[in-house]
């Protein structure tokens, strides 16, 4: 059954009662639209809805925000985003996230087919990347032979980062926390091999 068939009109009456919304039959779809709902109502879009906005262009863009790769490692660093869908999301050329990922200020991770693709853990709200992640996979993977390890270490809760990821660490402005925690691990690791 095609999405927009699935998709109910939003004034059309729904299970949740009529003017509730859009139901799609799609836990995870219904979710995300209540909660842009919520957000909307409180205020939160009225600049980006104020005047003539182009509603259609706003939610290519929105939606280009989410994660677009579906891989069998998702549940341990995924979701992914694909450098098409990435590189629109956040505004830039293909090159540019070229650039970005061979400064290792992105990780890129290929897969199967030779693309690469983009874990969304390292991406903010804004699509801002991590802060200091170049420092930090300097530490952790000097010789660039395990990015997928790389990305691993940065997305799994650790209890000396208060039982978040290293990740969030530096989202929280933990910086040295993490690096000194990167070469603990890169020490760790040097003395296994």
């Amino acid at each position: 059954m095609a999405a927009t068939e699935r998709v109910r009109r939003a004034d059309a009456p729904t299970a949740g009662g009529a003017g509730s919304g859009v139901r799609t039959g799609h836990v995870a779809e219904d979710a995300l639209v209540d909660a842009l709902r919520v957000r909307i109502r409180a205020g939160r879009a009225a600049v980006a809805l104020d005047g003539d906005v182009d509603v259609d262009a706003l939610a290519d863009r929105m939606l280009a925000a989410l994660p677009s790769v579906k891989h069998e490692a998702d549940a341990l660093i995924g979701p992914f985003y694909d450098t098409p869908t990435l590189a629109a999301w956040r505004g830039v050329t293909r090159q540019a996230l070229s650039k970005a990922t061979a400064k290792r200020d992105l990780i890129g991770l290929k897969i199967g087919d030779g693309s690469l693709v983009f874990p969304s853990f390292q991406f903010g709200a804004s699509g801002a990347p991590l802060p200091n992640l170049r420092q930090v996979l300097a530490l952790v993977d000097p010789d660039r032979i395990d990015p997928w390890g790389s990305a691993l270490w940065l997305n799994t809760v650790a209890d000396e980062f208060g039982g978040t990821t290293a990740a969030q660490a530096l989202r929280d402005g933990r910086t040295e926390q993490v690096l000194a925690a990167a070469r603990r691990a890169a020490n760790a690791w040097a003395a296994g091999a």
